[in-house]
This record gives C-alpha cells, structure tokens and sequence, in this order.
C-alpha cells in the first residue's frame, strides 16, 4: 500500500548526500522510536539509545541477521522536539560507497524503517512547526542554486525574511478583516466611513505585495540565469570565443563557414550573476535547409536575449549584414575579433578588441557583459552585494508569484469597494480572500495536496 505524506508516525530513512561514490555519505533516519530501531542494527545499542541530544556515537553498522558488519560510522543523535526534523532521529556517517549506502539501507529496512518519500524530512519539519512553506521552499531554491546570486538569494530567503514580512502584512490584513467582521454584527455601524477599514493601510500591504510578485522576474531569471547570445556572421571567432568563456571545448571549431547549425549553451558566472552563454549560428544568406534554420533560430534567438555580443571579424571588417544587425540591437556588445592576427585591422569607436586564442580584451568583456545584465537583477551600480540583498526581499516560486497577484486584485478590489461604499459583508470577502492568498503562501492555509505537490519536488533525504 502506498504510503502518503501525512502517515508521519511512521519511521523513515534515506540516503541525504549525493548517491554514488564519494569519500562519505549520510544516510538520514527520523520518527517516532527511530533512535531505539537504529540501535537494534548498531554495534553498541545501548549506548545510543542513551545518548542524548546532538551527540555523536562512533560505532558500527550491523546485520542483525548475521551479526555481519556493514560499515564503521559515526552516528549523530537528535531528540525531539529539536533537531532539524523536530523528531527524534539518527544521522549515520558512513563511507560514500554505493555498495556500503545500499546495504546499511537494506539493513535500516529490514530493522522497521520506511523509505522516505522526496522531501518527506522536510515535510514533518513543516508539520512539527520547524519551518513554513516559504523557508522549505527556499531549502529546494538553495540546493538548486547554480551561482553565487542565487544562493544568496536563497538563503536570505531561507533566513526567514520573506516569511516575516508575509505574516506580519497578513497579520494587519486579519486584524481589519476582524473589525469588519465585528462592525457587521452591529447594523448600525456598517455605514461608518469605509466601514471601519483603514484604506491607507491597505495600501500599503497591496503595494508590499505588487513589489514582492514584480520581484518574481529578477529571482526567476537568478533561478535560470540571463541568455546572453553569441552572434556574427560565419567564421567571425564566435565558436572560439564561447569555448574560451565557458572554459571547455563545446563547440566544433573549423574554418568552413557554416560549422554551427545548431545554438549550444552552457552555464557561467559573473561576479555572482549567472550567464547563460549561447554559440548560434552564423548569421548569412544559408547555403541549404538545414543551416537556413539554424540562422532563423539564431536571429529569433537574439532577439529574445537578455545581452547579445556581437562579432565582428577585424581582418574582414564591418558588413552590411553586420550593420543592419546591430541597427535592430543597439544594446549589443561590440566584439572585435581576431586582435592578435597581424592582418586584422583597429577596432572601430565603440567595439572591443578581442582574440579568443591570446584572451586579449576577455576581462573587459566580462566586466561589460555584467554591466550589461545587471539591471536585469535588479542591481544598482556602484551598491555591495549584501546591500542589494537588503534593499528587498524577492519571490523566486511561481506558486508564490500567482498568489501574490491574487492578493493584489483581492485588495484592490476592496478598496475600490471602500471608495464606492460597498456593502461591507462584500468588503470583507474581498478582504478575507487576500489573507487566504497571503496564508496559502506561507502554508497555514495550505491543502494537504498542494503541500505533497511541493515536498515531492524535493530530493530523497531532504
């Protein structure tokens, strides 16, 4: 029978580390009664079931049908309600051997231990009033993070400052909604001025939201990082240039013009914004289909990127394929490439001089390119990392992005009600469903299958 989220008096256990071969691996027990289950497959059972909280016991892990050892562990003891899970649990530090991880797994099994569902950990944390929805969605929103911003922004999340904000603006929302509600049990009073409502203070949490669901742009583009797209016309150095900034050899390079068919991508960062680099193809009159389409796509490509670099080869000089694209993006950066090559000719005002072989102009590059995407993440030139994490909290969830909206029009609905009078058990609809938004966030109004929807997105063990 399949087990649910919600059968949380059953014990559970998991591999929490990476699977595979590593130096060390962590598999992760809780639930009630977990410490003394653990002990019947340890080598000094005693001694952990009295251990007492955040210790650690050095031992072993054994095969209560053979009395066989599986591995020489340490294993770190919680006791609720503290602890990460708020349960008692153990944490065993085993060696990172797949063959070690699955037979201390089997062991801990075959000893009464469930195997946890993805985020089930997690989950009993929220259930035991260990976190909210928005810390435990920000803990996915960490372990996903690909570069510096986006850790940063997580974590701050994960701190608790969003959530704090959220509860203290439904707070004021649920205090007004309760005078309104109190005002309707006297008739008398319903035709007082806005019905008792304080409308400035409603706008002031309707703006509070509006600014936390605009910010889901900026933490979404941290989550999947700013395109930033190579382009020029064929043989220009765009294939040398991406390999040279992504640090590997991904794209094909050969001086036959139409080399790349295909756009390629990979991953980079700077200075904490993450950069997804793009190689396109070269931007021509194509010689046959297939590479007709892979010049279509790259110019659809450009168009719909965040940065464009844009070369030119310095030998050959500009073209007019070359102007009439930089015509159609003006805010593209001006590469000029092949500096090292005796032949090529000086940059014209406005263009970077760069090789890709000798790394002549890379660091300008860089830095351009940032100042370039940077307002994309919010910043403001010239302010510190952690001053532009403080000048506001941001969403990085869709979930969390669409009930903020539905808060926004619940409130702008009551206090377009308030100006025109409204009936005030109508204000107060309107007024208890952005509190109901704000409560489905923060997950004290959450159903039981959005909370599962969230949690098995979650890893094992987590």
């Amino acid at each position: 029978m399949q087990r649910s989220y919600f059968d949380d008096c059953v014990p559970i256990a998991a591999l929490a580390t990476v699977p595979g071969e590593s130096a060390l691996a962590i598999i992760r027990a809780a639930g009630p009664g977990s410490v003394e289950l653990a002990s019947s497959c340890f080598s000094r059972p005693t001694v952990l079931v009295a251990a007492s909280a955040m210790s650690l016991v050095h031992g072993e892990i054994l095969d209560p049908s053979n009395g066989e050892t599986v591995d020489e562990v340490l294993a770190a003891v919680f006791r609720a309600p503290r602890g990460p899970v708020g349960e008692d649990g153990v944490e065993f530090y085993c060696h990172g051997s797949p063959a070690v991880v699955r037979r201390a797994l089997a062991v801990l099994e075959s000893a009464g231990f469930a195997p946890a569902l993805p985020g089930e950990f997690s989950f009993r944390a929220f259930l035991r009033g260990k976190t909210d929805l928005v810390k435990a969605e920000a803990v996915l929103e960490l372990v996903r993070a690909g570069s510096e911003g986006a850790r940063a922004q997580a974590l701050l999340r994960l701190e608790g400052g969003l959530s704090r904000s959220l509860a203290g603006a439904r707070v004021a929302l649920v205090e007004q909604l309760a005078e309104a509600e109190a005002r309707l049990d006297y008739a008398e009073d319903e035709d007082s001025p806005a019905g008792g409502l304080d409308p400035g203070s409603l706008l002031g949490v309707r703006d509070l939201f509006a600014r936390l669901s605009a910010s889901y742009a900026v933490g979404r583009l941290y989550e999947r990082g700013a395109r930033a797209v190579i382009a020029g016309r064929p043989n220009a150095g765009k294939s040398s240039l991406f390999n040279l900034l992504a640090r590997e050899d991904r794209s094909i390079v050969a001086p036959e013009p139409g080399t790349t068919r295909d756009w390629i991508e990979a991953g980079i960062e700077l200075g904490g914004l993450p950069i997804r680099l793009i190689d396109t193809a070269g931007l021509r009159e194509a010689a046959g289909e297939v590479e007709a389409a892979g010049v279509a796509r790259s110019r659809l490509l450009a168009a719909e990127a965040e940065a464009v670099l844009y070369l030119v080869d310095g030998r050959l000089g500009l073209a007019r394929e070359d102007e009439s694209f930089l015509e159609s993006r003006p805010d593209s950066l001006r590469l000029w490439s092949k500096a090292d090559d005796p032949h090529c000719a000086p940059p014209p005002a406005g263009f970077l001089a760069v090789s890709a072989t000798t790394g002549q102009g890379l660091p300008e590059l860089a830095a351009a390119l940032r100042v370039l995407v940077a307002p994309r993440f919010g910043e403001v030139p010239g302010a510190s990392p952690r001053a532009e994490l403080e000048r506001g909290l941001r969403v990085a969830s869709e979930r969390q992005k669409l009930l903020l909206d539905r808060a926004v029009a619940a409130l702008d609905a009551t206090l377009a009600g308030v100006e025109a009078r409204a009936p005030l058990d109508a204000l107060a609809l309107d007024l208890r469903d952005a509190a109901d938004a704000i409560g489905e966030i923060t997950g004290e109004l959450a159903s039981a299958e959005l909370l599962e929807a969230v949690f098995s997105r979650f890893c094992l063990g987590k």
